[in-house]
């Protein structure tokens, strides 16, 4: 038992002993110890080094020293003394100075310290040297003000604690107007009911990123008025606990733009709508009057002549009536382009193709074609389907076939076939190439197509392959 009361008082005298030496080596703190009149009577490494006195200076000296110079220094010190002794603790967050005369920002605490017997015999002092913090905060509020966007901080409980100019500009307030009032001051009334779940929500997952995604965001000005904004939502970690930094943009003039060129779109629209309607009429003009004038022709060649021209300008009049009918100026589904043109090739035919079918394959919303090369891919498709239905089958009986296909979301394939006649012997004089044959390479070359004719056994095979618009999410 005496070994073991031994051992506890050899603890207790090596405690006392480390105890000051560790106080001694800390760097990051002043830690001093004052007699009950608030003189120096310890001062430890730290407390060398944010003040800049040496022990030896320090001891001795009143703790009002170290306070800003005024006629009112020592009282205030005092007064800090007298609050830890009523209240077992005072700490403050104040500016103090060292022995170069210098300021620096300090956290600040004094402790009353009793004996055994409960007799004070002085005051702990410890010191936290602010400075590289306040230095980081004023340059953090700098960086806030001189942003180009308004920002406002926002503590947990949704108070304003930091607004910039352009905030102030912005909404109309004063700082002093903002800080310490409820965020919800700058929200419109009927909004206001959720914003607070609104922020618990990002504070329990605290993310930097837009607000309101997806929605449209309205402000409150001091005025009154509303107006649309962006938000941005960044956290920061502060002493005082987690904040928001919002930054407000306001975006009426984006608004306005967006709504001017929308109508201006939209009259665009109706224009290019209006222009398509009445080149297709004017289209369809022409062909009624072919048509009138092939009633007086008596001459079959001639007929034919004018009938070819009708399909023609048929082919192109399909062209302004698409574009018409989908409002999408930009492309032609060349899928609904063969269907619909099909059906006009036969109707305008008549009897004469009675008997000859179309066996047309092509899918619809998937090979499209810009506007530009949309007129000689039509023509192209006139050329070779009416070649095909004039003179492939002189019997007038048979089937002209039409394949549409996409090849890897590049390029179209279009082959016009039949089981015919086949092509006339290129080594007859009396053969002469018609106006139709003459444009077909001359049409394939103003589309960019590559074009082979060959021996079906029986009949002709023309196989075109040219390049097409790519579908949204697709690339050439």
């Amino acid at each position: 038992m005496p070994s073991i009361q031994n051992d506890y008082l050899h603890d207790i005298n090596e405690n006392e002993t480390c105890f000051p030496l560790l106080v001694e080596s800390v760097e990051d703190y002043a830690i001093c110890l004052l007699d009950p009149s608030g003189y120096v009577r310890s001062w430890n490494t730290g407390a060398a080094r944010i003040n800049g006195y040496e022990a030896g200076e320090a001891i001795g000296l009143h703790v009002s020293r170290f306070y800003p110079p005024s006629s009112g220094q020592f009282e205030q010190a005092m007064q800090h003394l007298e609050d830890a002794l009523s209240q077992g603790r005072c700490a403050v967050e104040d500016w103090r100075v060292r022995k170069d005369g210098s300021f620096y920002r300090a956290y600040v605490v004094f402790t009353p310290v009793y004996d055994a017997q409960g007799v004070l015999r002085g005051f702990a002092k410890i010191v936290r040297d602010l400075s590289s913090r306040k230095r980081l905060e004023d340059r953090f509020h700098q960086l806030v003000q001189e942003a180009p966007n308004a920002m406002i901080m926002v503590n947990a409980s949704g108070v304003i604690t930091l607004v910039n100019r352009l905030a102030e500009t912005l909404f109309g307030y004063r700082t002093d107007e903002l800080l310490g009032l409820p965020m919800e001051l700058l929200v419109p009334e009927r909004l206001r009911g959720n914003h607070a779940g609104l922020r618990t929500s990002f504070f329990n997952s605290p993310e930097a990123r837009p607000m309101g995604a997806g929605r449209e965001l309205h402000a409150l000005r001091k005025d009154g008025s509303e107006f649309p904004v962006e938000i941005g939502l960044n956290p920061i970690e502060t002493e005082e606990g987690m904040m928001v930094l919002a930054g407000i943009v306001d975006i009426t003039a984006r608004k306005q733009a967006q709504r001017q060129l929308e109508m201006a779109l939209q009259e665009k629209t109706t224009l290019l709508n209006e222009v398509h309607h009445r080149v297709k009429n004017n289209l369809q003009v022409i062909i009624s009057l072919l048509n009138m004038q092939s009633n007086y022709v008596t001459h079959a060649a001639t007929r034919d002549v004018l009938q070819d021209s009708q399909a023609r300008v048929r082919s192109m009049a399909l062209i302004h009536q698409l574009l018409y009918e989908r409002h999408d100026f930009s492309r032609i589904d060349l899928g609904e382009y063969l269907e619909r043109f099909c059906r006009l090739l036969l109707a305008s035919f008549g009897s004469l193709v009675a008997h000859i079918e179309l066996d047309l394959d092509a899918e619809q919303d998937k090979v499209f074609i810009e506007l530009q090369r949309a007129t000689p891919c039509g023509l192209l498709i006139n050329e070779l389907m009416t070649n095909a239905l004039k003179h492939a089958y002189p019997q007038g009986k048979g089937v002209v076939y039409v394949r549409l296909t996409l090849n890897d979301h590049r390029d179209a394939h279009l082959i016009v076939s039949d089981h015919g006649v086949g092509m006339p012997e290129s080594g007859r004089r009396s053969v002469t190439p018609s106006l139709g044959l003459q444009l077909v390479p001359l049409l394939a070359e103003q589309m960019g197509a590559r074009i082979a004719h060959f021996d079906n056994e029986p009949g002709v095979r023309y196989e075109i392959v040219f390049p097409v618009l790519a579908l949204q999410g697709d690339s050439l």
